[in-house]
C-alpha cells in the first residue's frame, strides 16, 4: 500500500502529542520525586527522634531499653536506603547524580517546565530537600554525639572491671562447683 504523505496539520498533531507525552512524563517524575523526598524527610525526622532516644538510654545504661531501639533504628536505616536508591534511579533517568548537583539540576529543569507544575509545588519540593539536608546533619551529628558517648562507656565500664578485679587472687573451683583457695594448700 502507498502511504501519504503526512500534511502538514498531521505533523503539527503529532507534535503537540510528543509534547503532551513529554509533559505527562515529566509530571510523572516531579511527583515521583516530591513523595520520595518527602517519604525521607519523615524517615529521617523518626530517625532524628531514635538517635536521640538512642543517646538517653546509653547514659541511663537502659540496655533492655536500648536493643529495641538500635533495632529500629536499623529498620530506619534500611528504609532510607531503599529510599535513596530510588531517588538515584529518578534522578538517573534524566542522567543527574545522586547528590545535592544532581537535585539541583533536577529542580531547575523542572521549573523550565512551567507547564508541569505550579510554582509553588517546586518551592514545596525545595522546602522539603532543606530541611531533609538538615534532618541529615542532624542526625549525623546526633550519630557521632552517640559514638563518643559510646567509647565513653567502653573506657569507663573497662575501669570499673579492672578496679574491681585488681589484686584479687584467681578462684579456681572443684568438680563440684565450690571454690578453692590455692594459698590454703
Amino acid at each position: 500500500m502507498n502511504s501519504m504523505p503526512k500534511t502538514t496539520t498531521d505533523a503539527n498533531l503529532e507534535n503537540v502529542s510528543n509534547v503532551a507525552n513529554t509533559d505527562r512524563v515529566l509530571q510523572d517524575h516531579f511527583q515521583k520525586m516530591l513523595s520520595n523526598i518527602r517519604d525521607a524527610l519523615a524517615l529521617s525526622r523518626k530517625m532524628e527522634k531514635v538517635l536521640e532516644a538512642v543517646h538517653q538510654k546509653m547514659l541511663n545504661r537502659n540496655i533492655a531499653s536500648l536493643e529495641v531501639s538500635l533495632e529500629h533504628q536499623v529498620r530506619l536505616l534500611n528504609m532510607l536506603q531503599m529510599n535513596g536508591s530510588l531517588r538515584e534511579h529518578y534522578l538517573k533517568q534524566f542522567g543527574f547524580s545522586n547528590d545535592s548537583t544532581g537535585i539541583k539540576q533536577f529542580f531547575s529543569l523542572m521549573k523550565q517546565q512551567p507547564a508541569i507544575a505550579p510554582i509553588e509545588a517546586y518551592q514545596t519540593l525545595e522546602k522539603y530537600w532543606d530541611q531533609l539536608e538538615h534532618s541529615a546533619n542532624r542526625c549525623q551529628q546526633v550519630n557521632n554525639a552517640n559514638g563518643r558517648l559510646l567509647a565513653r562507656l567502653s573506657a569507663s565500664t573497662r575501669k570499673i572491671i579492672e578496679l574491681s578485679f585488681s589484686g584479687q587472687p584467681i578462684a579456681t573451683y572443684d568438680e563440684h562447683g565450690v571454690p578453692v583457695n590455692p594459698l590454703a594448700e
